[in-house]
């Protein structure tokens, strides 16, 4: 090979490297560029999917206001009785109470006589009056129990932050949802309950009663006169099992296709969101669970939840 012919095959390879360097500029700043479009894009992503679970967040609580709407005349009747009860008790109590000092103020006036006394007793109904008040405060304290419990429950059941996992027995769920839920259909539906020992289960007891009380809440309201309400819980060695079934107008089997989704309802406008049961099925969902409904227009329907023993944290 020449001096020329060497020196061109250089000039040449200068060029070739020149074009390679070139191209691997061009390379490195369009991988730079598309990086920097998926971090972004990332993080677009990132902020929909936040904006996403707090307009969930606010959805589920718009429906728990729904319900507490619902059950808000129930719940204030309930509220009432015992409060009234209790009342009248202490009222009760404390005429009692000056009648005792009264008799205590003559019993200390009169000369120590075994007849007198006995007399003066039974003049005032003393012994009536002893016998009646533990009987008087009982039933005071068990009205005063049964507000503090209401209270309690509603306080808990529209807490917003209340959802974090923890151990729970689904039948005091359970039991929660029944008592937040039964003046809405204690009139017209009998409640019949078969609930099994049960493992506790690592769960948002919250987020399941909320559940528990769409469906006895949909159940009341399909039965129009007169019917019943079955509540059943059990286990096996993978899920706990709780099913609520109704003998109410049914679900068409149309209808039935649908009434998970978002927004759908059979009910008149004004008497529901569309999202109890969409968001019940969302919240079993969270729980790694199932919910399965049967139907039949005329009959009833059964709806079954089964929830894994093994939970993970709720996303």
């Amino acid at each position: 090979m020449t001096t020329l012919e060497a020196n061109n095959t250089i000039v040449l390879l200068e060029k070739k490297l020149q074009r390679a360097l070139a191209g691997k500029a061009h390379a490195e700043d369009l991988l730079e560029s598309k990086s920097r479009s998926l971090y972004k894009a990332n993080e677009e992503l990132c902020a929909a999917l936040d904006a996403l679970k707090k307009q969930e967040e606010q959805l589920i609580q718009q429906e728990k206001m729904a319900s507490l709407g619902q059950l808000s005349a129930g719940v204030a009747h309930e509220l009432n009785t015992p409060t009234g009860y209790a009342r009248s008790n202490i009222e009760t109590l404390k005429m009692y109470l000056v009648t005792l000092l009264a008799y205590q103020d003559d019993l200390e006036k009169m000369v120590p006589n075994e007849q007198q006394m006995l007399t003066l007793k039974s003049s005032y109904d003393v012994a009536i009056i002893q016998d009646d008040i533990p009987d008087l405060m009982d039933e005071s304290l068990c009205g005063l129990n049964k507000i503090a419990s209401i209270v309690t429950e509603l306080r808990n059941y529209t807490h917003v932050d209340n959802e974090e996992m923890a151990p729970e027995d689904l039948n005091l769920v359970l039991d929660q949802a029944i008592n937040l839920a039964q003046s809405s259909f204690k009139h017209h539906a009998t409640l019949n309950t078969q609930l099994g020992q049960l493992p506790k289960l690592s769960c948002s007891g919250n987020r399941l009663c909320q559940v528990f009380l769409n469906l006895l809440i949909n159940a009341g309201q399909a039965i129009e006169k007169l019917g019943k309400i079955d509540i059943t819980s059990s286990f096996d060695d993978k899920n706990i099992y709780v099913t609520i079934a109704d003998n109410g107008i049914g679900i068409s089997a149309q209808n039935l296709r649908n009434i998970f989704d978002p927004f759908f309802t059979t009910k008149p406008v004004g008497k529901g969101t569309g999202l109890g049961l969409s968001i019940s099925y969302k919240i079993i969902q969270q729980h790694r669970g199932r919910i399965a409904v049967e139907s039949t227009e005329g009959k009833g329907t059964v709806f079954t939840i089964s929830l894994p023993l093994t939970q993970e944290p709720i996303s």
